[in-house]
């Protein structure tokens, strides 16, 4: 017992050393997205104490980074882009490769910012790949929320809702690594989720997951001012109009907490729109002027090819015909220069419309054909960006492996990355220390139990599912995971039900009674589409059981980075999404509307 508590001690002193080292820049961490400005201050004052005092290269390596985040949200993406080449370098020279990620991902959101999916691409792939390896939960969330946001501009949805409901389930683990470095708002997560759904015109749900953004306790300053006026857009075309009056009076009244002119300059613009189709002309001219004038200072071609499209429109609504037309013109020449194709699908669109509307069938069927030839290219340019996708990560899977062998060939790497988590030569002594401690207990333990050749007979079904994604992970095989709540079915009918549902499926299929209410199936080489087929088998031979209730089951596909719990949550996200969605397919279908 006296060595137990001794192991407990020191595993508890170990986690107080690191979480005082590390707490001024945990508050600083959020400071960065509620606070730009005020974060620049703070980040620039420790700067220079990393001058004067003896600091270690993780605190220099997490305040790089830091930065490089204060620089995104103050909108100077080419210098975040510099300094984090830099800080990868750094990490890299360090040995400290657990940082890299971060930095990748600094880069990859700067590109995004700056319309280059192409740069963007792979470094989010590589980030996503280093988190998983290097076990740095933060950083594959923030990671997995920019591709998934990718995902929706480029209506790539099935992936983009994958990504993020991964982003969704781990969150609550977030502080589980040893070395914080940064992490996104939760409130950011969830307005992601409801931007995607947005884009899917599940309206709705958009606002469901807008709200948990709303509610999120780090949902303040800017980052509670971007989630409101998106709120406000996605509130009216809901046709929920006193509240998105509300959530749009309330993201003006937070423009002050936007210290960054571009940033600003943006906010202004995204509520010249929503103003303009609130049939509010003057405030939207006001607003989009502001905008126009920010934009051109900045140099941001695609935002004012933007803005002088919707200035088209708002001239458009004030009868000034001649000036709109000149102006989208001017954007139309814009998007040609930018090669901008999705935009100049809604120009053309706008034109067509408008001589529709003036008995000008001719150019109103010129603009049509431009449309459509529009159209082509943009869906040749998402194609493209989809293929550069899959390329980059079948290379990220070749380096995966190819990182493997060099392990297995070079026992030396292990020992570098061992060491990569050290922070002195204390640390060290007192994590032998505890290792020695624990590996006695572990050897005690061992010399007391049997071991035979059934040892696999004798693990729970909870430990024999773990097994198997353990063999996913390591032949890197899909594998499905399904989760049916059982609720609506008696509780002496189960026993015959899991029988049923037993001869179903194949041997090596898994089906466990996860809970009272709950049964989870494992179905290993299986993708997203076969476990699809397998649900819509059972789900025949669970009807019967059910009566008259809809028989939902969520399914999730593993993913490297994944447990047994994180599966079973996101297959229940899922459950959940079917849930609501049929409630609200029923609520649309009712007699009484």
């Amino acid at each position: 017992m006296d060595f137990r508590i001794l192991a407990l001690s020191m595993l508890l002193w170990l986690f107080s050393f690191s979480a005082s080292a590390n707490n001024q820049l945990d508050e600083l961490t959020e400071i960065v997205y509620q606070y730009p400005t005020k974060a620049l201050t703070q980040i620039t004052t420790r700067e220079k104490q990393q001058v004067a005092e003896k600091t270690s290269d993780i605190d220099k390596l997490r305040l790089s980074i830091l930065k490089c985040q204060n620089l995104l949200q103050l909108g100077e993406n080419k210098a975040a882009i510099n300094l984090a080449q830099l800080g990868e370098a750094k990490a890299k020279r360090l040995k400290l490769d657990q940082a890299r990620p971060y930095f990748l991902t600094c880069q990859a959101e700067a590109n995004l910012n700056n319309n280059n999916i192409q740069n963007a691409l792979p470094l989010l792939d590589s980030a996503i790949t280093l988190a998983r390896r290097y076990q740095q939960p933060q950083s594959l969330i923030d990671s997995l929320r920019l591709r998934g946001q990718l995902d929706t501009d480029t209506d790539n949805f099935s992936s983009a809702i994958e990504d993020l409901r991964l982003a969704i389930d781990i969150y609550p683990d977030i502080h589980t690594q040893a070395q914080n470095w940064i992490w996104p708002p939760q409130a950011y997560i969830y307005a992601a989720m409801g931007n995607l759904l947005y884009a899917t015109h599940d309206f709705p749900q958009a606002m469901y997951y807008t709200n948990l953004a709303l509610q999120s306790s780090d949902a303040k300053g800017k980052v509670q001012h971007v989630i409101l006026r998106n709120a406000s857009r996605i509130a009216f075309d809901n046709q929920e109009f006193d509240y998105s009056d509300q959530l749009e009076k309330q993201a003006k009244a937070l423009l002050p907490e936007i210290g960054s002119p571009l940033e600003l300059a943006y906010s202004y613009a995204i509520l010249a729109s929503i103003s303009l189709d609130k049939g509010r002309i003057d405030t939207a001219e006001e607003y989009i002027s502001i905008s126009i004038n920010s934009f051109q200072k900045q140099n941001q071609l695609v935002a004012m090819m933007r803005s002088t499209r919707l200035l088209a429109q708002i001239r458009f609504a004030q009868s000034q015909d001649e000036a709109a037309l000149t102006l989208m013109r001017s954007a139309i020449e814009q998007g040609e220069s930018l090669k901008q194709y999705s935009d100049l699908k809604e120009f053309y669109r706008i034109l067509s419309d408008y001589y529709v509307d003036k008995g000008d069938f001719t150019q109103a069927y010129d603009f049509l054909l431009k449309r459509y030839q529009a159209s082509e290219f943009a869906n040749q340019a998402m194609n493209n960006t989809r293929i550069l996708q899959f390329k980059a990560r079948i290379n990220q899977q070749d380096l995966q492996q190819e990182h493997a062998t060099n392990t297995l060939k070079d026992p030396t790497i292990l020992d570098e990355l061992n060491l990569d988590w050290a922070y002195s030569t204390l640390f060290l002594l007192a994590m032998a220390i505890l290792g020695g401690t624990i590996w006695y207990f572990i050897d005690k333990q061992n010399n007391l139990a049997p071991v035979t050749d059934n040892d696999s007979q004798l693990l729970s079904p909870l430990q024999q599912l773990e097994s198997v994604l353990n063999s996913a992970k390591q032949g890197n095989y899909p594998l499905a995971l399904l989760l049916f709540n059982a609720s609506q079915i008696r509780q002496v009918d189960l026993p015959p039900l899991q029988d049923e549902l037993q001869h179903k499926l194949r041997e090596h299929d898994k089906l466990i009674r996860y809970s009272m209410d709950e049964i989870v199936i494992v179905l290993p080489h299986t993708s997203v589409t076969g476990a699809q087929r397998v649900v819509n088998q059972l789900t025949a031979a669970i009807q019967p059981w059910q009566g008259s209730s809809r028989v939902n089951i969520g399914i999730a596909a593993l993913q490297q980075f994944d447990t047994l719990e994180s599966l079973i949550k996101r297959a229940g996200i899922n459950q959940l999404g079917k849930i609501k969605v049929n409630e609200n397919s029923q609520a649309y279908h009712s007699p009484a509307k």
